[in-house]
């Protein structure tokens, strides 16, 4: 039984924007144009907004879509956000969302780089920006063990929320210096 308000009236079913749409034939030759929109959505969103379009279902397809933006296999997309093969097979197969926990950890990545490219338009020459390849240097720096965070990989303070934000910290941190 749903909820009444006062006036014995339903409430209004909460609207959300399809965060997440993907073009009807797969994403094909349209990948970077769906990977930048969903950045920059990512990028512009408030905490709620990304929080809601976890909620609503991260759909399976971007597991592909991380592997063509990072240029990584999708079994290693897979698990770098702790997704067992079986499960996205399933998943991707019924139309299904990720699961929530590897939703958030896709977010994350996806946060991540938008964060990057702003401190990129932020601190560098246009001209040289243009050339610089962010998501190939997203991939190999997420892959690499740093000391700052005892030996672990970025990829690795991916999988929770505290690990994103020390990743994000480093980020700030490194302002500047990104393209030299």
């Amino acid at each position: 039984m749903r909820a009444t308000t006062a006036t014995g009236r339903r409430p209004a079913p909460r609207r959300t924007v399809d965060f997440w749409a993907l073009p009807s034939r797969g994403l094909g030759a349209s990948w970077r144009t769906v990977w930048d929109r969903w950045v920059e959505q990512v990028r512009r969103s408030d905490p709620l907004t990304l929080y809601q379009a976890v909620e609503a279902g991260v759909p399976a397809g971007t597991i592909v879509l991380l592997s063509y933006a990072l240029s990584e296999p999708a079994p290693k997309v897979m698990d770098m956000l702790g997704l067992p093969e079986t499960t996205y097979r399933r998943k991707a197969e019924a139309g299904e969302a990720l699961p929530e926990v590897v939703g958030h950890r896709a977010v994350g990545l996806m946060h991540l780089v938008a964060k990057l490219r702003q401190l990129l338009a932020e601190s560098g020459d246009p001209q040289r920006l243009k050339d610089f390849d962010l998501e190939a240097w997203v991939s190999a720096w997420i892959k690499e063990p740093l000391p700052e965070f005892g030996g672990k990989t970025p990829a690795e303070l991916l999988r929770n929320p505290e690990g994103q934000r020390l990743v994000e910290s480093l980020i700030e941190r490194m302002r500047g210096g990104l393209v030299a």
